[in-house]
């Protein structure tokens, strides 16, 4: 809808003469189509939720104020790659939404079996060193007891654990 509009106001800016509505202010899906095949390196996608106080903290003086710090870091000791480490978590959501599926014309209603229960995060914590080694994953729930049968399937000698929000702590990093 966006580029749509935008089209809408280029070319009247610009003075050329379109078929665009002029009561939407927009250019038509049938522009949209035709401006998609023109650009066949572009296409509609969904973005990823990445919030403000991430993309903010990812430039280029932040990253290279890191970088100068870490060398210093690497400079003033002596650290083998077995003993260099990057640990990052992720969050897992419990229930997942259907993926689209083709079903016939006409039907109202098309289900897919899913959870009914509202979405839990669990988080995952993966670590690996420099040398190449790596710990097991450790899954982190926000129930109230740590069940066995909350790692059924989970890759060998995986750690559970839990805490009262689901996501790490100090206790639980270390």
């Amino acid at each position: 809808m966006d580029v749509r509009r935008l089209a809408y106001e280029i070319a009247e800016s610009v003075g050329i003469n379109h078929p665009f509505n002029k009561t939407t202010k927009m250019a038509g899906e049938d522009w949209m189509q035709q401006f998609f095949r023109r650009h066949s390196d572009l296409s509609t996608r969904i973005p990823e939720g990445t919030s403000l106080s991430r993309a903010v903290g990812f430039n280029m003086p932040k990253v290279s104020q890191f970088f100068d710090v870490y060398g210093d870091l690497l400079k003033s000791h002596t650290f083998v790659p077995s003993r260099v480490w990057n640990m990052d978590e992720t969050g897992v959501s419990t229930v997942q939404r259907p993926a689209k599926i083709v079903a016939t014309k006409g039907i109202r209603t098309v289900g897919k079996m899913t959870s009914g229960e509202r979405s839990t995060t669990v988080t995952v914590i993966c670590a690996f060193s420099a040398a190449g080694s790596y710990l097991p994953p450790m899954f982190i729930y926000s129930w109230k007891r740590m069940l066995a049968q909350l790692l059924a399937g989970a890759p060998p000698q995986s750690i559970g654990c839990r805490s009262d929000s689901g996501w790490t702590d100090a206790t639980l990093f270390l």
